[in-house]
């Protein structure tokens, strides 16, 4: 099927927009390698390796010993992405002895997070010139959690970089090989469906035909074959029975509030430049071509924030700000290009957004709220007396109990410049630094680099568990 020509454009010189791509997918490879941590992150990413590893090793669905259920619950797609670095790792240490397992795993996400940047380089050097390209895709790299999320496994961002390529290619090559592509986002997180509906219609608006709908969804099949093969490989259904037992039991404003507004996992305090992206949204619909794109990335952010508003853990935790949102918070930062225009704005944001990703950067993003698990909290009650727990409730929604706060606290204690003791408790509250002791904190702050690794998780060592 033919791309209509109202879906591509004439502005860019033959070969720019690819040449700007292979300039931004080599210059955060280099980035993004240079702040790589190498080593596992996740309880989730521990099941999907040992379930590639099952598949690899012994052809089985079963993840073997040392988790709580025999299957892993979460989508297939993850699992098989990973099998050809774990691959690699097994044939490395089988010939030389040396382990590689989770170095190579973990490069994995700083590709994906180099090629979706890449991708977004080569979608707008369609319809912007290159400085301005260069800008937003430099914003979006180093100032939204996209950065922090590299050095992670987590699923979303595989989500989000398969939907922009099949975004891409529906836009301008073909509408089949896209939906295609972006259709293996289905297999590595099921709800991912909402997503691939929105795509299907931004194609269908395109390009309205009966022959589109039954195209599209032909593409779709072979992914949709793939979820149910695995789904009654483990449980014997071909519906996904992975989250059974979790439901959609959050009160809807409280989930809406707090991604959009809380101190803790607010989008848009984790992710500065989205302000400019919502800003430059309407400039952005209302260039020729673009209507239909600026829609798909607004329906998405909406889509999510409703949905998971709703989700028993709608925080999404533990993690670095509300990683669920990852798709629709980079996709609306995109329109961001427009705000350009207003230099002075656009640079404190990107500054302010810059400074907020080098703390779970410089430290693991996961570190502060993994001292939860490990550490007892308190602080003193105010003028009633007593001692209160500093719970999860304390870190979504309390200023003074945020991530952002925690992991200023880790990188000051790093650069050996912690903060004082404050006397005043009883009349002014309890500091974040305040409810553990200074030996505390120095034992949990660590740098998060490869060549802190030996510090990290080791090769065959399980990860520490993270929520669904």
């Amino acid at each position: 099927m033919d791309v209509p020509a109202s879906m591509g454009s004439a502005a860019a010189l033959p070969g720019q927009p690819s040449r700007n791509a292979l300039k931004i997918l080599l210059l955060f490879l280099v980035i993004y390698s240079l702040t790589w941590a190498g080593h596992y992150t996740t309880g989730d990413g521990a099941q999907k390796v040992a379930w590639a590893k099952s598949m690899f090793l012994r052809q089985s669905a079963d993840i073997g010993p040392g988790f709580e259920a025999r299957y892993s619950k979460y989508g297939i797609g993850h699992s098989l992405i990973s099998i050809p670095p774990l691959a690699l790792a097994y044939w490395i240490r089988k010939v030389t002895g040396i382990h590689s397992e989770s170095l190579l795993y973990t490069y994995l996400f700083i590709v994906n997070g180099a090629v979706f940047l890449a991708l977004v380089a080569f979608y707008l050097s369609h319809l912007y010139p290159w400085r301005s390209v260069f800008w937003t895709v430099l914003i979006m790299g180093l100032a939204t959690i996209w950065w922090p999320y590299t050095k992670s496994d987590f699923s979303e961002p595989l989500v989000l970089t398969a939907l922009f390529a099949g975004f891409v290619l529906m836009r301008f090559f073909s509408l089949p090989a896209g939906m295609l592509v972006a259709g293996f986002a289905m297999t590595v997180r099921t709800d991912s469906v909402i997503l691939i509906a929105l795509l299907f219609l931004w194609a269908l608006y395109q390009h309205r035909s009966w022959r589109t709908i039954v195209t599209l969804a032909a593409a779709l099949l072979p992914w949709i074959a793939l979820m149910a093969i695995a789904n009654y490989t483990r449980w014997h259904s071909l519906t996904d029975h992975g989250y059974a037992n979790e439901r959609f039991s959050n009160p809807l404003l409280i989930g809406l509030y707090g991604i959009a507004l809380s101190a803790g996992k607010s989008i848009f305090l984790f992710s500065p430049p989205l302000v400019l992206g919502v800003l430059g949204w309407n400039r952005f619909r209302t260039r020729p071509g673009l209507r239909a794109d600026a829609w798909l990335f607004l329906g998405v952010l909406v889509s999510e924030a409703l949905v998971y508003a709703k989700w028993w853990d709608w925080s999404g935790d533990w993690n670095w700000g509300d990683r669920f949102l990852i798709p629709g918070v980079l996709l609306m930062c995109i329109p961001a290009i427009e705000m350009l225009r207003r230099p002075v704005l656009t640079g404190l944001i990107a500054a302010a957004g810059l400074w907020v990703q080098l703390l779970a950067v410089l430290v693991s993003g996961g570190d502060y709220v993994m001292m939860f698990e490990h550490h007892k909290f308190e602080r003193r009650a105010l003028y009633v007396g007593g001692v209160n727990r500093v719970d999860f409730e304390d870190l979504r929604f309390n200023p003074s109990y945020s991530a952002i706060v925690g992991h200023w606290i880790l990188v000051r204690v790093l650069l050996g410049i912690p903060p004082h003791p404050n006397p005043l408790q009883d009349t002014i509250g309890t500091r974040l630094y305040d409810t553990l002791t200074p030996e505390e904190w120095k034992q949990a702050a660590h740098w998060d680099f490869i060549w802190n690794l030996s510090r990290h998780h080791q090769e065959n060592q399980t990860p520490t568990p993270a929520s669904p």
